[in-house]
């Protein structure tokens, strides 16, 4: 008898501008991975799968259907650390969240597949077992453990193990993501950072993290401007996003309260009050990149306080 799961895994923001590789957010956007096998044995060592991938929506034309796939590598390092395999494994994934965008695809594709595959064998893996091996292919846990957990989460690995504090999201307000047409790799964007930074910038980003996680906590929302600064990432990455600080500007003179790039990039996301003001906040986002010569697409978002689902 087939066994089938599917998972529905949201979109995430990271970074947050000062919180680099430390916080994250979940956004209602999701992505669904359903896994479907029709038999599991036991086994020290890896045995062959029968592979079927369907992918439908983002990566449609451009995600492979093999063992290359992010999803399928994700599944196999279950697979391996619980030493049971499927024998045939099918494999359909409905990508609603944009590519390269700094929105956590990546993310919810690994953790999304890590739940999915450990599901399908009888979840022998804990929750922290999952977590540590989505860090072992991610890199860093500002967009894992939100896709997961959900809501505002501070995160860190402390000693090969990954720990974090989730927060309610921000009550009373939206996400406005703006993602220019052309994407942007991860793997891109931090190759230009810096490997040292100068004390001031230390302390200028240790404020700013702690104001944008008080503003948030006691709803002073008039705070966010400021606490959204970053002088950590952000400067060396506009090079990337061509208009990014005009981006910024123009969203908080059309009423955003914060503004800040999404993860690596190249999406912009900003915090606004929902109805009105976000929609001219991302006319006026759309319109920065515009007078560049760049394309993009903005979409109001409701935080998400719930991560991983199961179905």
């Amino acid at each position: 008898m087939n066994k089938k799961i599917t998972i529905h895994v949201p979109a995430t923001s990271a970074n947050l501008g000062p919180g680099f590789d430390v916080l994250g957010i979940a956004l209602h956007w999701y992505n669904d991975v359903t896994f479907e096998t029709d038999q599991i044995h036991p086994s020290a060592h890896r045995t062959p799968v029968t592979l079927s991938i369907e992918v439908r929506g983002e990566g449609f034309d451009s995600l492979p259907r093999d063992e290359s796939n992010l999803v399928v590598r994700a599944a196999y390092k279950v697979f391996e650390r619980a030493h049971r395999w499927p024998r045939s494994l099918w494999i359909t994934l409905v990508n609603r969240i944009p590519l390269a965008r700094g929105l956590g695809s990546s993310a919810a594709a690994t953790i999304g597949s890590m739940c999915a595959a450990n599901a399908i064998i009888g979840r022998p893996l804990t929750l922290q077992d999952l977590l540590n091996l989505a860090i072992s292919i991610e890199g860093h846990p500002d967009n894992i453990v939100p896709a997961f957990a959900g809501g505002l989460c501070v995160c860190g690995v402390i000693q090969g193990e990954v720990r974090y504090l989730k927060f309610p999201a921000p009550a009373g307000l939206r996400a406005v993501v703006c993602s220019p047409e052309k994407p942007l790799p991860t793997s891109t964007a931090r190759r230009v950072l810096p490997s040292r930074i100068p004390l001031s910038a230390a302390v200028f980003t240790s404020s700013r993290v702690a104001f944008l996680l008080g503003a948030i906590l006691q709803r002073r929302y008039d705070w966010l401007g400021f606490a959204m600064e970053d002088v950590l990432h952000q400067p060396v990455r506009a090079r990337l996003v061509p208009g990014l600080r005009e981006v910024i500007k123009e969203a908080r003179k059309a009423g955003a309260q914060g503004c800040a790039l999404s993860g690596a990039g190249s999406s912009v996301i900003a915090f606004t009050k929902p109805g009105p003001t976000a929609h001219r906040v991302g006319d006026a986002m759309r319109k920065a990149f515009a007078a560049r010569g760049i394309a993009s697409q903005s979409r109001e978002v409701a935080f998400e306080n719930k991560g991983i689902r199961y179905k």
